[in-house]
């Protein structure tokens, strides 16, 4: 394991200063650290931002002005940022800051479209640098204050050996004539947002689709109540109840107290404490009347016919055929949901659903079984 050497920045003056000169930085290495496990809603506990020279540890808990100097730095198109693994980092900003995100370069989709198939930034930096990165903090509750030199050392790690990586990968790409692919990528990253979720938000649970309406109105009604419980206590949700207790709940409401507290796979201190909300929220429910309820997203999948099955048989065998020459995953290349819908809508309503390097990477040959 290596501890690189870092500055823990907390004050504003200090942190005024460092954003004031690494503007005039080419290239940084950004990571972020949250606090999703632990509270809710979440937010940025630190940030690390490395130079070729030196790593910086800001910490936005203690001076706000922080998330203000980032914001200005991601925003600069003329500042290159290395990330790893940057789709929740961007999702997380651009939901707390908003703001615009330019020129990212990120290792981890860099690792992917080379080949590799460990692509995580612990299996990277052994294999370039033999670094081995502590894993112990990675659970770590970040919002805790003071943290010791062992978690500042651990998130300096994360950024400290960025810049070496990208420049490893980025040469590995352009040797494969795969980095305008690895571009495109990341310019689509940028573009990411964070999405709002659906209304209502029951749609959205794994194995809400096989509940009648007014099961989902108990459902509906059960996630509300989770919801305000998680803030009240400072929990992520999911640490109150699970999705399937109150999927349990939804198809058969608990007929009383009593029974709420008895239900497995709770904790029973944890339904001690929200039985009378839940109950609340299943009687609630009842008083949806009918023509209100959630009404389950009807199936989108369709019997293929038997042309289609056809084009889809051939343009599996194309996309195989490829990812094995490239040495690359067959799902990165083009995954099942839009092969499938390529092979219903044929080469007429191709246009949009690949990515301008995929469709260079899969080529004549599967044009041609498109048609």
């Amino acid at each position: 394991m290596t501890h690189p050497p870092y500055r823990f920045l907390d004050r504003g003056p200090d942190i005024a200063e460092f954003f004031a000169a690494v503007h005039a930085e080419p290239v940084l290495a950004l990571d972020l650290e949250a606090d999703s496990l632990h509270h809710y809603p979440e937010k940025i506990c630190l940030v690390q931002i490395s130079t070729p020279s030196e790593t910086a540890i800001l910490d936005p808990l203690a001076a706000p002005e922080v998330l203000d100097g980032l914001e200005s730095v991601l925003a600069d198109p003329a500042v290159r940022k290395i990330v790893h693994g940057g789709d929740y980092d961007v999702r997380l900003l651009k939901r707390e800051r908003g703001g615009t995100v330019r020129n990212l370069f990120d290792t981890m989709i860099a690792a992917q479209l080379t080949g590799r198939e460990r692509f995580g930034l612990a299996a990277l930096l052994e294999e370039h640098f033999g670094v081995v990165l502590d894993k112990r903090y990675q659970r770590a509750d970040w919002s805790r204050r003071p943290l010791g030199p062992e978690l500042l050392s651990y998130a300096a790690g994360d950024t400290a050996h960025l810049h070496a990586l990208s420049g490893r990968l980025a040469a590995e790409l352009s040797a494969l004539g795969r980095l305008a692919w690895a571009e495109e990528e990341f310019r689509l990253l940028e573009r990411i947002e964070p999405g709002a979720p659906k209304k209502p938000w029951c749609l959205d649970v794994k194995g809400a689709g096989r509940l009648a309406p007014r099961q989902l109105a108990r459902l509906q009604a059960l996630l509300e109540t989770r919801d305000e419980l998680a803030r009240t206590w400072d929990r992520p949700p999911f640490m109150v109840l699970g999705n399937q207790t109150l999927i349990d709940w939804a198809q058969a409401p608990p007929a009383s107290r009593r029974d709420l507290v008895q239900t497995s796979g709770a904790s029973r201190a944890v339904l001690e404490r929200v039985a009378d909300r839940a109950l609340e929220a299943l009687e609630r429910a009842a008083g949806v009347p009918e023509q209100e309820c959630p009404q389950p997203e009807p199936s989108r999948r369709t019997v293929l016919s038997a042309s289609e099955a056809s084009r889809l048989a051939r343009l599996r065998a194309v996309r195989e055929e490829t990812a094995r020459r490239l040495g690359l995953a067959a799902g990165l290349l083009v995954n099942g949901a839009t092969l499938e819908k390529l092979a219903r809508e044929g080469a007429a309503g191709a246009a949009g659903l690949l990515k301008d390097w995929q469709a260079e990477a899969l080529g004549a040959p599967f044009q041609q079984a498109l048609e």
